[in-house]
Parts: C-alpha cells; sequence; structure tokens
C-alpha cells in the first residue's frame, strides 16, 4: 500500500504576492460557482480559463488547482447548510494563504523548490534543512522516496513524501481512549497490558492561551490592531507548543506499537467537537470537552502507524465507557468510577472503555482476567471488585 508523510521545510522566499494572487483566484472561482450553480471543478474550469488566462496570464494548473480548491470549499459548505450547521445567506471566502502545488507546476530539487509561475517564468524557493527533514531528502535521493504535491505558504512548504510499504499482519491488538486529562491504552498481544499517559500539561496550555485570547479580544476594541497582531502571534505560538507535545506522545505510542507487532483501534469521533458545544447550558463543560484536539492525536497515531505498514481501525464511540464489560448493560458513570447497576462490576471508566473497544472489534476476555489486572494496577478506586 502506499502511505504518505508531510513534511515541513521552512524558507524565507517572498512568496506572499504569489498567493494573494492565488487567493483572489479561488474567491472569484467561489462566486461565479455560486452565482451559476456550479459544483463540477472541470465545468467551473471550462467557465473561467479564458477569464482567468487574460487577466492573469499564470499557467494553465493554477486555473485548475483553483477550481478544485473553490468547488471543495462549496460542497463542505453546502453540506453544513443540510445539516443546519450554517446560514445558507452567508457564502464561504477562502482566506488561507496557500497553494497547493501539483508537480505540473515545480520542481523539487533537495535544496530548494522552482515554482512556474507563468510560461517560461519560474521562481526558486530555497528551504531551510534540518536534521529531520534531511533524512527524508536523503531517502528521496536514494529513489526510496517519491514527491507528492507540495502545499506553499509563506514561510514554510508542506512536501507529501510517498513509498510503497507492505501491508503487515497484526500479532495484537490496542485499545487507545483519548480522554480529557488522559490517553489510555490497552494492550492485548500475550497479556493484558494497561497504560495512562498524562495530558494534564497539554489541557494547562489550552486553558492558559484561552485566558490571553480573552484578554487580547478586551483589547480589540481600543486598539483592534495591537490586537489583532497578538492574536496571530499567540495562536501560532499556542499551536506549535501543542503540535510538539501531540508529536512527542503519538511517535513513543507507534514505536511501542510497531515494536509489538500491535494495531491500535480508536473511536470514531466525527461530529464530536459539534455535539459538546450544541448545549448552551453547559457553556464551562462544553468548553473543556472541545479544549483536545482529539482528532489530532488520532490522525498522527494513523498517518505514524501507516509509515510502518500497520493499519489502524475504528469502533463506533456509543456507549464505550457505559456498557459494563461482564453483563453488557448500560449504566451511568460516576466521575472517574464505573459501577454497573445490575451486576456490581466496578472499575475505571478510562479501563472499561479499553475493554469494550476491544471487545467491539471481536477481542474478548474472561472476568477474571480483568479482575487480576484491574487488582495489579489498582483500577479499582480502592474498593471490592465484585
Amino acid at each position: 500500500m502506499e502511505v504518505v508523510k508531510a513534511v515541513v521545510f521552512k524558507h524565507n522566499a517572498d512568496v506572499k504576492p504569489l498567493l494573494d494572487t492565488f487567493n483572489q483566484m479561488v474567491n472569484e472561482c467561489m462566486t461565479y460557482a455560486s452565482k451559476n450553480n456550479i459544483s463540477s471543478p472541470m465545468k467551473l474550469e471550462r467557465s473561467l480559463y479564458d477569464h482567468f488566462k487574460q487577466k492573469y496570464g499564470f499557467a494553465t494548473h493554477y486555473c485548475i488547482s483553483a477550481c478544485r480548491v473553490a468547488c471543495g470549499i462549496i460542497r463542505s459548505w453546502k453540506r453544513l447548510v443540510k445539516k443546519g450547521r450554517t446560514d445558507h445567506n452567508k457564502p464561504p471566502t477562502f482566506k488561507a494563504s496557500a497553494i497547493r502545488l501539483q508537480k505540473e507546476l515545480m520542481r523539487f530539487k533537495g535544496d530548494k523548490i522552482v515554482v512556474t509561475v507563468k510560461p517560461y517564468s519560474w521562481i526558486e524557493i530555497p528551504l531551510i534543512i534540518g536534521s529531520y527533514q534531511k533524512r527524508f531528502i536523503e531517502e528521496w535521493k536514494k529513489g526510496e522516496l517519491k514527491i507528492g504535491e507540495i502545499t506553499l505558504l509563506n514561510n514554510r512548504a508542506v512536501v507529501a513524501f510517498k513509498r510503497e510499504v507492505e501491508e503487515k499482519e497484526p500479532n495484537g491488538y490496542a485499545s487507545v481512549d483519548i480522554n480529557l486529562m488522559s490517553l489510555d491504552i490497552l494492550e492485548t498481544k500475550n497479556e493484558l497490558k494497561y497504560r495512562k499517559i498524562d495530558l494534564k500539561k497539554l489541557y494547562g496550555i489550552r486553558v492558559h492561551y484561552f485566558e490571553k485570547r480573552r484578554k487580547i479580544q478586551a483589547l480589540s476594541k481600543y486598539k483592534p490592531e495591537t490586537s489583532r497582531r497578538l492574536m496571530e502571534k499567540y495562536s501560532e505560538r499556542e499551536r506549535r507548543r501543542v503540535n510538539d507535545i501531540l508529536h512527542k506522545i503519538t511517535t513513543a505510542i507507534v514505536r511501542e506499537f510497531v515494536e509489538n507487532g500491535v494495531s491500535p483501534i480508536l473511536e470514531k469521533l466525527k461530529g464530536l467537537s459539534y455535539n459538546a458545544t450544541r448545549n448552551k447550558h453547559a457553556k464551562r463543560k462544553n468548553r473543556k470537552v472541545s479544549s483536545l484536539p482529539y482528532r489530532k492525536i488520532q490522525s498522527f497515531i494513523e498517518y505514524k502507524m501507516a509509515w510502518y505498514g500497520y493499519k489502524t481501525y475504528y469502533i463506533p464511540a456509543k456507549g464505550t465507557s457505559k456498557t459494563c464489560p461482564r453483563c453488557g448493560r448500560s449504566s451511568k458513570t460516576n466521575g472517574q468510577v464505573y459501577e454497573c447497576r445490575y451486576c456490581g462490576y466496578r472499575a475505571d471508566r478510562h479501563f472499561v472503555a479499553g475493554i469494550n473497544i476491544l471487545g467491539m472489534w471481536g477481542v474478548g476476555f474472561i472476568p477474571k482476567v480483568l479482575n487480576e489486572l484491574i487488582e495489579r494496577e489498582g483500577l479499582s478506586r480502592g474498593d471490592k471488585i465484585l
């Protein structure tokens, strides 16, 4: 199977004029497509090709790329309108300063990217290469990796490296339950192994920058330009700190999974953030739930496991922490403790979720094994297990 890993390269080239022009092209595409009810990139391209050639004079593939981006945004917006999650009277706009460069628009040379702008006209973007990026460039030079699309931004370029790997059959499975303050892993290979990774530092960073943004927003009424500049500064700083922690955590998890030859099983969390914030009477709780990038953690684990030939599997998230692993009935949790009101089974609710995730995938355990693990790891919260 073909796997992809995106590697970020920093650069100091002045590409802002190119990005601003492309942004304008995409917004023109979106306005025309909305006005004429077009959702097909090919149809939109045929309609605007001559206009763009005359107005901008760019290479043909810029028109193709702009039409694809515009149609993708419009289709997503229409889906949200259909679900009632956005206003149909407020069409979307393209605000990002970014271009997805197809192979026909660029040449990757290891230390730089040559981007075609117009016929017989191009710009060179020297790349800043660190030890991490150098590893991929060396493999690319040996022919072990191929280059996919490149996303160009104001100060960095995201290069997609591709390679073919043989899909591996796992020797076992591991459930990964992502929670607000912890990441709980229950691994089954030769024996059942449970561990908890603390995410309190990550949550603390999100809360810290939330309070900072709140103060900056209060400043916007009197000093809007200063407020905008500070908001960009601290939002970018928060993103870097959060991503750094997530990469370190997920890399350590993936290394252990690969060494043990196990595949992760995760919960489908689509719509979690939206569903969490619909209740207007629980703002504080909703803010907590939506503060952790659950889906980003899952995507990091998924693409890193795929790089080594292991698939990541998903199961429905409904009822994983409320279903008794012994009798199969549903009971509400009380804080961190789960206690079945029917059979009296009692354990840490995150451990219960891990057991149920594995159970839904088809990995079952006898009660004696579960009780031994609960006693060994102290997951009964000091209470007697029935």
